[in-house]
């Protein structure tokens, strides 16, 4: 009873935090953007960045890869961290260029008009409803398995809270809960793995873990999974509620530091994480893999310190929710109904925009409804945005533009090609669809941009 009090009592902690926090002046622009208190602040922005970026693929995703599979997930994302970093030093001072757009259609358009902004607002709803599902997903199984509470109930109140501070405060009272969130999750993900190496002993525990799961030189599949993820993980960048982020501050070496700072402590956090899913395994190898963690978690951390580790679960999914719930909500009106039906009068935006939040939540339920792996749905949905938007933005951003007829050819290419290659040929392959719909973009991309240069030098 005492772990549902503390579970409860944070998500009354961010209601209320949603809503003083909410954002001022009762129109779109002021839902979509911030307006006090967070800018300039150093904490806030490596808060926000890390909380945004860490969801149920990571704290239950890995865990589970690590339980079912091995540990090629966590070695992926570990080789994909430079990439984190070359988009701090390089690409994020590009990035301020658009400070004061509110959507991924307010950037590409830049470069390529209308067919930019809906292609751009199109793809960052797709991946946006997506990975909010799977975060719906996630927090599913921790009301049902952990705190012994309906499904659909615990859905609703973890999800109904977020819809209500989000459609109320906007961007503003997500940044304001993501930094609850964070210290929620760097606390509770480690507490797990001290109860369980606690339990098990620490040297008991090095000597159990299969080699199978970690050693390259045990497994001879083990170096070409890790590769296949190092090379889908790599493309699975610049998301659009990165860039939403990336955009708060107009310093740019604030928002490279602040980058720079999460990828660390991300570092540490994906450790804890993967030793989680090995704990599970070790002490319980027979149970589902999707329940793992929260097996673990009901069955080694006592009665008060479990509430604590479900509000740090609970932080993970919900700050990624919340985060892909504005992102959608806003990018839905501004870059699909206004200018589709000239919506132009903030006030009625600002109301189409909170109509969306409550509305997308529906669709991203179903969808999470038809995947069994949080990492899958992650590495799918995230298909409708790497292979289509993040080569033209990429390059737009150095100067770097093809015609528009040549943009939507290499968007559709980049498109066709993953669902293809995920239909037919990712099962038979080590590469994944993500990463081969971005490099097939990418190719056309470069096709066509050097004919370009060609016929203008001939000309």
């Amino acid at each position: 009873m005492i772990d549902i009090i503390i579970v409860f009592s944070y998500l009354l902690l961010l209601l209320i935090i949603g809503i003083v926090k909410r954002t001022t002046g009762g129109n779109f622009k002021s839902f979509s953007r911030i307006t006090k208190g967070v800018k300039g602040n150093h904490l806030f922005l490596v808060a926000t960045i890390f909380a945004s970026s860490i969801g149920g693929g990571t704290t239950f995703g890995i865990s589970e890869k690590a339980f079912s599979e091995t540990i090629a997930n966590s070695y992926g994302l570990i080789i994909a961290m430079p990439i984190d970093i070359l988009i701090a030093i390089y690409i994020v001072p590009k990035l301020i260029q658009h400070y004061g757009s509110e959507t991924i259609g307010d950037i590409m358009s830049s470069y390529y008009g209308s067919p930019g902004r809906y292609i751009g607002g199109v793809s960052a709803i797709l991946v946006s409803i997506g990975l909010l599902a799977a975060q719906i997903s996630v927090s599913g199984r921790i009301f049902e398995y952990i705190l012994q509470v309906d499904y659909v109930l615990g859905v609703t109140l973890s999800y109904g809270i977020v819809v209500i501070y989000t459609t109320i405060g906007g961007l503003q009272s997500v940044l304001f809960t993501n930094l609850i969130q964070f210290f929620a999750m760097i606390v509770a993900i480690p507490i797990i793995t001290i109860f369980g190496l606690y339990q098990i002993g620490l040297d008991k525990f090095i000597s159990s873990v299969p080699l199978d799961k970690v050693s390259f030189s045990d497994n001879q599949d083990l170096l070409g999974i890790t590769i296949s993820a190092a090379l889908g993980f790599s493309v699975i960048n610049l998301l659009p509620t990165f860039i939403q982020r990336a955009l708060i501050n107009k310093d740019s070496k604030t928002t490279t530091n602040a980058i720079l700072i999460k990828t660390g402590v991300y570092v540490i956090f994906l450790i804890f994480v993967t030793i989680n899913g090995l704990i599970a395994y070790i002490q319980y190898p027979d149970i589902k893999a999707s329940l793992a963690l929260p097996y673990l978690i009901d069955h080694i951390i006592p009665v008060g310190v479990q509430g604590i580790v479900v509000v740090g679960l609970l932080a993970a999914v919900m700050s990624t929710a919340d985060s892909d719930l504005n992102i959608t909500s806003v990018t839905i009106v501004k870059d699909i109904m206004n200018p589709l039906f000239a919506v132009k009068n903030q006030n009625s935006m600002l109301m189409l925009a909170r109509i969306m939040n409550v509305l997308i939540g529906s669709i991203a339920i179903v969808i999470a409804l038809c995947f069994s792996k949080v990492v899958d749905l992650v590495i799918f949905v995230v298909g409708f945005w790497s292979p289509i938007v993040l080569v033209p933005m990429i390059f737009g951003l150095f100067g770097i533009i093809i015609g528009k007829r040549d943009f939507i050819i290499s968007c559709t290419t980049g498109a066709i090609t993953f669902v293809i290659w995920q239909l037919y040929f990712e099962k038979y392959f080590y590469l994944k669809g993500v990463f081969v719909g971005t490099i097939s973009h990418l190719l056309i991309f470069l096709a066509f941009y050097f004919v370009k240069r060609i016929n203008y030098k001939t000309h």
